[in-house]
């Protein structure tokens, strides 16, 4: 039984960071229905290396129930406004002004339903000069400055793999759950506006401090993104070793048979390290290249000291550590067959995968409409009509 059975989600939301927000609901236990226009969830086509599916897509709705409806017919933004008066969360990832003009706005929905928890998931937010743009993850990267952090040569460079977006969920996730907690006190709902700017910007908590009063604004910004903690070659790969901090730095001088290192004053401090960086790192990329990855991460592992060999994610799908937390599960997919993926990734007896491939296109439109009081003949004409689909 999950924290969150009895809990009817309605997601409105396309891409990544609502459709992570929730998967993480369904896992709690929560019945989520996706609520898709004709065409789709825009990442069911990505591009992926899997034959006849987008990995995207799967990995980010298993557990989800798909209604297909067109509301850009009335009798579509019927349906849902009549699903939403018994909703307890309803999450829209639209462009501000978007939702109001299907009628299925804050101020509708909770006029019917006072209880709704109603989110708003955007690229910059409900207000500003900013709110009407377009954004998804490379473009909130750009604006709130990440890819200069992220330099290659000089050159800025993004960070792949959608995190601002996989963050905008998180924290999405997390305004939904006190807003449900807030409920349970008040009995009523509320509004709740998440963006990629505020996650981006939350990203980068440690970076965006200010003493205005002392320094110039272009002083602000990370001084130790270039370290000699870094990814490095070894004699068949390449492993990541942390060893700049203080108590890492010794150890690892010891493992490296660099020893001679710790005698010298300039590195005796973590900052006076970092000034010569460049003379430590090219000492330190000199010796690595003796041994594999696998033998100094081993030799690092047993001096205290972190290090980890680069390998692909797929890898996690066989990882033992991964296997002994149950992050891992698996569901037969009606057209995929078996799909092996990432489940619930934390441990609590509360929430437990809600069970559920992936779903098709539409796959539940008919047993959701049943379930709303929609007799055989209405579905029927529905379907013709093309309501729904």
């Amino acid at each position: 039984m999950g924290a969150l059975d009895g809990i009817r989600v309605l997601d409105l939301t396309r891409y990544v960071a609502g459709p992570f927000a929730t998967l993480a609901l369904s896992d709690a236990g929560a019945d989520v229905v996706k609520i898709e226009p004709p065409e789709g969830d825009t990442i069911r086509n990505f591009p992926s290396t899997l034959e006849g599916g987008s990995r995207l897509f799967l990995g980010l709705n298993r557990g989800k129930r798909s209604f297909v409806v067109n509301l850009k017919k009335k009798r579509g933004q019927e349906i849902v406004w009549r699903m939403a008066r018994e909703a307890d969360v309803f999450i829209e990832g639209n462009r501000p002004g978007v939702i109001e003009k299907l009628g299925l706005g804050y101020e509708t929905l909770s006029r019917e339903n006072p209880r709704l928890i109603y989110t708003s998931v955007s690229a910059y937010g409900q207000k500003g000069p900013l709110s009407k743009r377009r954004g998804l993850d490379p473009i909130l990267q750009t604006h709130a400055g990440i890819p200069s952090q992220q330099t290659e040569n000089g050159e800025p460079r993004l960070v792949q793999g959608h995190f601002v977006d996989y963050f905008t969920g998180a924290l999405t996730l997390g305004a939904v759950m006190l807003a449900l907690f807030e409920r349970e006190r008040t009995g009523q709902g509320q509004y709740i506006d998440t963006s990629l700017l505020g996650s981006a910007a939350a990203m980068q908590l440690g970076r965006l401090v200010w003493a205005s009063e002392s320094e110039p604004i272009d002083q602000v910004r990370d001084a130790l993104n270039d370290r000699i903690a870094r990814i490095y070659d070894s004699a068949d790969g390449q492993f990541y070793l942390y060893l700049d901090a203080d108590g890492f730095w010794e150890r690892g001088l010891d493992v490296l048979g660099l020893e001679e290192l710790k005698e010298d004053s300039r590195y005796s401090t973590h900052l006076g390290r970092h000034a010569d960086r460049d003379s430590i790192i090219e000492k330190v990329q000199k010796v690595l290249m003796a041994k594999s990855a696998e033998e100094w991460v081993e030799l690092f592992e047993a001096a205290g000291v972190p290090s980890a060999k680069v390998r692909p994610p797929s890898s996690l799908l066989e990882d033992e550590q991964m296997r002994a937390m149950g992050f891992l599960t698996q569901f037969v997919h009606p057209e995929l067959g078996l799909l092996q993926m990432m489940g619930t990734p934390y441990v609590l007896e509360a929430a437990s995968t809600r069970e559920g491939a992936p779903p098709l296109l539409g796959e539940h439109t008919d047993e959701i409409l049943a379930g709303e009081g929609y007799g055989a003949g209405e579905i029927a004409s529905l379907h013709q009509e093309g309501v729904v689909f």
